[in-house]
């Protein structure tokens, strides 16, 4: 196989060379640059171990007021609810009172308006009998006026004969039919 890729072979020798002479040349600054790496690859993972010791130490402080203001809250949120169930059983009670004094007070002025009711129906009857009299004297009267006024126009009216003729008369003139009699 070496016998048939002979270029590679040389190329590989040519390699290790440049490496060595890169290595005379650049080789102490090349650990220098290591020895570099490796202390900053130290110091950040210090300084990384260092952040998330100091981040655990914030979230836990964080952790624990956040659970403070949790437990603060739910106090005052059970604080509240117990205020506003009293308030609603304070509220709620001086409703029924309310509504009991209401229920009494409509009671006794149902009771009022009935016997005011009552007594202006007796009036109404009363007042009714009053004008049922009145209005039959009234009735009375005016039938007894009637009857003369009656008597009266009989008395002076005209004849059915005479009404006859002069209506006669009148339709005659109206056409032209009828003559009055001349003077001599």
């Amino acid at each position: 196989m070496a016998d048939k890729n002979p270029k590679s072979n040389g190329s590989a020798d040519n390699e290790n060379n440049v490496t060595q002479i890169r290595d005379i040349l650049f080789g102490g600054q090349m650990r220098d640059y290591e020895k570099r790496f490796q202390e900053l690859h130290q110091q950040l993972e210090s300084e990384l171990e260092r952040l998330r010791q100091d981040a655990d130490k914030r979230f836990a402080a964080l952790d624990k007021r956040l659970a403070d203001q949790l437990e603060k809250l739910t106090r005052q949120q059970r604080q509240e609810v117990s205020d506003r169930t009293g308030a609603i059983d304070s509220l709620e009670s001086r409703l029924l009172e309310a509504a009991r004094t209401q229920r009494s007070e409509i009671n006794k002025a149902a009771e009022t308006l009935g016997h005011d009711l009552e007594a202006l129906n007796d009036r109404l009857h009363s007042s009714h009998a009053e004008l049922e009299t009145a209005l039959t004297n009234q009735a009375s009267q005016a039938d007894a006026a009637l009857n003369r006024a009656q008597r009266e126009l009989r008395a002076e009216k005209v004849g059915r004969e005479d009404l006859a003729a002069l209506f006669t008369e009148f339709a005659m003139r109206l056409k032209g039919e009828f003559e009055l009699p001349r003077s001599k």
